[in-house]
């Protein structure tokens, strides 16, 4: 059968028998065998001629190239998804500074509403949408181009009743959750990890079709076992997800982390690999088990901290109390109205702010200010701008000026390396756009803390 038309192939015998010359068909044939096994084949075939010329025979050669071929279109698939984790890193980015507008505009009214106002609550779900939003924009950046997670202490237990409950939302499935009471932090990208477990309920929820009980529990595990093991030793969480749904075959069991491997009929195979990568990143460990008719199990080992949830929850809830003077702030962005909003986001926070669109302008800024005796206490500058410097390049020539200079590096590229190891360029902090106003307050804060 002819590989590409799908059409039944001309035998390669009678072809050569009736012209004489040499054929070859190489890597366009497929071989189908007795029991129904397909091969990818590279053939080729040629005469053999008496003392006269005449044909009286055919060498026919076959080479099995299954594997060449299955590693070639995987290839060609992988690059075909670069590019379009290269269009969809554009699209992210003008998104998110899109979205730094809406969180901007949401936080400020939340500031000025009175205490119990009606529009508050309506404002809490714009904010929880816009945050959906976001994290959407980093599905495809996970997988395509490697999102190197960006690591944070996170309560992962409301984490993962947030998203159970939001993917189970008008479905016939119960939520069983459990966790221990005194749950450590995990130590995550809180938007990658937020995908994995979404991926997992809509799995479960899938293999449910007539409802069922999805059971999560969520345990400190410390792990102290030699470094050949799966999991290197260490304080984790593990996340057991149990569902009742119709279970997988051990055959299927051993492919469903492969790119591009769905059992569904309109899957595209990108949802089980994309946790499989998100785990690795974060030097985590998954593992499944499965019968038949018995249900999934899903065992994640995810890294933690013995960190109190309740001291994260307190400090998030805190007022700005840094110092008593207030903190003067370089802004650089090239988006006018995120200089806007975030310029009104840093005065509510009690701080006096120069904002300016590039990094040229920042360096000549920073230096007036020191030769003047007046620094800054803090410059928050984004990372990259089209056609001028931005703050990757801008943050040599501030250390070289200033080598206790505090930065912030804000970006909405939440993949960039610079973002997740901001510390070896030469950053004391970093965020990634859209932020809340929690959130900038904790950058600020731990950036002033800083050494």
């Amino acid at each position: 059968m002819n590989a590409k038309t799908g059409q039944t192939a001309e035998n390669p015998v009678d072809k050569v028998l009736r012209t004489g010359k040499v054929v070859g068909l190489a890597n366009h044939t497929v071989l189908i065998a007795k029991n129904g096994r397909e091969s990818q084949i590279a053939d080729s075939a040629a005469p053999i001629h008496d003392k006269n010329g005449e044909t009286i025979g055919v060498v026919l050669v076959f080479r099995d190239v299954t594997e060449e071929y299955l590693m070639r279109e995987v290839l060609q698939k992988m690059q075909q998804l670069g590019k379009i984790g290269t269009l969809a890193g554009g699209i992210a980015h003008d998104f998110n500074n899109i979205l730094s507008g809406i969180f901007g505009n949401i936080a400020l009214a939340k500031r000025r509403a009175e205490a119990n106002h009606p529009c508050l609550e309506y404002l809490d779900q714009a904010e929880i949408s816009a945050t959906r939003a976001k994290d959407l924009t980093g599905k495809l950046l996970t997988f395509a181009k490697g999102g190197v997670p960006i690591k944070d202490h996170v309560s992962l237990g409301e984490l993962v009743k947030d998203v159970a409950n939001f993917d189970l939302t008008g479905s016939n499935i119960k939520l069983i959750y459990k966790q221990n009471d005194d749950l450590w932090a995990a130590d995550v990208d809180k938007g990658q990890i937020q995908q994995v477990f979404s991926n997992l309920v809509i799995n479960a929820s899938q293999a449910m079709p007539e409802g069922g009980h999805l059971y999560i529990n969520l345990q400190n595990y410390e792990h102290s076992e030699p470094p050949n093991s799966e999991i290197k030793p260490g304080k984790y969480i593990k996340a057991i997800i149990r569902d009742e749904g119709f279970g997988i075959d051990q055959s299927t069991l051993t492919r469903i982390f492969d790119p591009y491997f769905s059992t569904k009929q309109t899957g595209r195979g990108l949802g089980l690999a994309t946790v499989y990568s998100i785990i690795n990143k974060h030097e985590g460990h998954i593992k499944v088990s499965s019968d038949l008719g018995q249900g999934t199990i899903f065992t994640l080992y995810l890294p933690a901290t013995d960190i109190k949830l309740s001291v994260i929850r307190k400090d998030i809830n805190e007022d700005i109390t840094i110092k008593e003077r207030s903190i003067k702030v370089l802004l650089m962005d090239d988006e006018g109205t995120i200089r806007t909003l975030t310029t009104e986001m840093l005065t509510r926070l009690g701080c006096t702010v120069e904002s300016i669109a590039d990094g040229r302008t920042a360096i000549k800024k920073y230096n007036q200010a020191l030769q003047d005796g007046n620094p800054y206490d803090l410059a928050i500058m984004d990372l990259t701008i089209p056609g001028g410097m931005g703050g990757k390049d801008a943050i040599t020539d501030i250390l070289l000026i200033d080598p206790d200079a505090k930065v912030i590096v804000s970006s909405g590229y939440a993949d960039d390396p610079v973002i997740a190891h901001h510390i070896e360029y030469g950053f004391k902090g970093a965020g990634t756009k859209p932020y809340t106003l929690e959130e900038l307050r904790i950058a600020i804060e731990n950036t002033l803390n800083s050494k």
